[in-house]
Formats: C-alpha cells, structure tokens, sequence
C-alpha cells in the first residue's frame, strides 16, 4: 500500500516539474521582470523605486555609504571627474564634485564619512590639513596613478567635456579591474603642491546585494560614479520612461514594489516612475 502511495506522489511531482509544451518560451518582459525581481537586495534600500538627483554627488555618497577611509573630490569639469571616477571605482570610494556654493556641504559630507584621506582632482579649494584626515592632490598622468594605487591602469581615451553623455557611460562601464583610466584629450587643472602619494584602496560595498540602478545620459558623473563605486552595475538607458522604450521597461521591468534606484530627475518623482512602471506593464 505504501509502495503505492510513494509511487503516486513521485509521479505528481514529476508532472508538477514538467514543462508545458504549450505555454511556448517566456516573453522578453516576463525573462525582465523575473531577473528583476529574483535580485537579493541589501535591507537597506528602500523596497521603492527611489529617485535621486544628485548633481554633486552627496546624496549618492550618503545613500551608498555609510562610512568610507578615503574621498574623491574633483571640479565640476568632465575632464576632472572622469580622472576622478577612474580612481574612485578602482579604490571603492565615494566621488564628489565640489563647487565654492557647495564648499560647507562637502566638508559636512567628508566627516559624515569619517574620511581620513581625500585626493583631490581640478581647481578644488579645500585646503591642506593635518592630523587625521590627509588632504592630496592629483598631479595627473599615468605613473601617478600607479604611485597612488599600486596598480597598472588600462587606458581608455573618453571624448570629454564636448559628449557629456558618452563620459556618463564610460563611468557605467568601468569595470574596476583591471583598473581604467578614462583620459580626455582636455587634462584636469593641476594644483599647487600636487604629488603622487599612496591613495588606499577598499573592498567593494555591495556584497552583490546592490539594487537595480538605472541612469541615462543626462545622470550626473558624480552619482553614477558613486554607484560604480559602491559595487552596483548602472544601466545607461536610452530613455527615462519605460512606456516609451522597450530597454527602459525590461530594465525596470517588476520594480514598481522593488528596490530600484534611478539617478537624476529626468525619471520624474518616485511616484511617477512607480505610475510609469506599472502602465508600461499593462
């Protein structure tokens, strides 16, 4: 009798793992949001679609890190934050991008983390310190950034200030190793008292829990770094709303309830992209 019953509970749970020869292949949206929605994610984002415009890249730097040795601070020029996103996704630092309008928000910023060296990239005037927290400055080229890191950088050649949307895409697709310097043909401001002096490097934040972080070409440099940085894959999409461009859908695809992280107001408010979400689905 037993024998009998184990023999039919096998058999349906063999037929329960069948495929159904008719249900045909899943369709692209239904592949999208299944992988968008089989992503572990760290607890500590939001289970919402979270809209971020973050020019500078404090908010970014707040959202993914809560501590860091060592800050990245750079002009606002494309040249000077691409030299510093190079350096920033290789040592798993926060970027910012300094301004004299923003001059009290970094310093704020800079102790929040608990920063005990910051490198300097461009014409930023914060001023040299001592004790605990070291203050650097870039002096450009290739050795130096050998001489900061202890690492051999590839080079990428990057158009510069002339495409601000192919600089946010090379900062995307940073691999961080092997480490990558995105030079422009226009070089970064020298400082004076600029020297090549060790930069550590950290360990990658995200332990592969980050969430789906999704820009486009108008995302600030700085925010997109901080992702890259943090450990996240960022998407560059062609569109911002997903009811008008099937790649801005499959990659939101599900997310409407989920940790996903947009960089840059041209994604609405939250609640708007949460609405855009779910009408691109239906």
């Amino acid at each position: 009798m037993w024998r009998g019953v184990i023999a039919l509970a096998a058999a349906a749970a063999l037929a329960s793992c069948s495929v159904n020869p008719l249900a045909g292949p899943a369709s692209p949206l239904d592949s999208a949001r299944a992988r968008n929605q089989s992503r572990h994610v760290s607890e500590r984002f939001e289970d919402h679609p979270v809209v971020i415009d973050d020019p500078s890249g404090v908010e970014t730097s707040r959202l993914f890190f809560s501590a860091s040795e060592t800050v990245v601070v750079t002009d606002g020029t494309v040249e000077a934050q691409l030299r510093g996103a190079s350096v920033a996704v290789t040592a798993h630092a926060p970027m910012i991008s300094y301004s004299p309008q923003r001059h009290v928000e970094v310093i704020r910023e800079i102790e929040r983390l608990k920063a005990h060296t910051v490198l300097t990239v461009g014409q930023v005037a914060l001023a040299p310190t001592t004790g605990a927290l070291r203050l650097q400055r870039d002096p450009g080229g290739l050795e130096a950034l050998h001489t900061m890191t202890s690492l051999r950088f590839d080079i990428r050649d990057v158009p510069g200030s002339g495409d601000p949307g192919a600089a946010v895409s090379a900062v995307a697709g940073l691999p961080g190793d092997p480490p990558t310097w995105l030079r422009t043909p226009d070089a970064p401001a020298i400082m004076p008292g600029a020297a090549a002096r060790p930069f550590p490097l950290q360990s990658r934040r995200d332990a592969d829990m980050a969430p789906v972080v999704v820009a486009t070409r108008e995302s600030s440099l700085a925010s997109v770094t901080n992702a890259r940085s943090f450990g996240a894959s960022v998407e560059v999409l062609d569109e911002p709303d997903p009811r008008r461009s099937d790649g801005a859908l499959y990659a939101m695809a599900g997310l409407a309830d989920g940790a996903l992280i947009a960089l840059g107001p041209q994604f609405g408010s939250a609640a708007e992209l949460t609405r855009n979400i779910m009408q691109a689905e239906e």
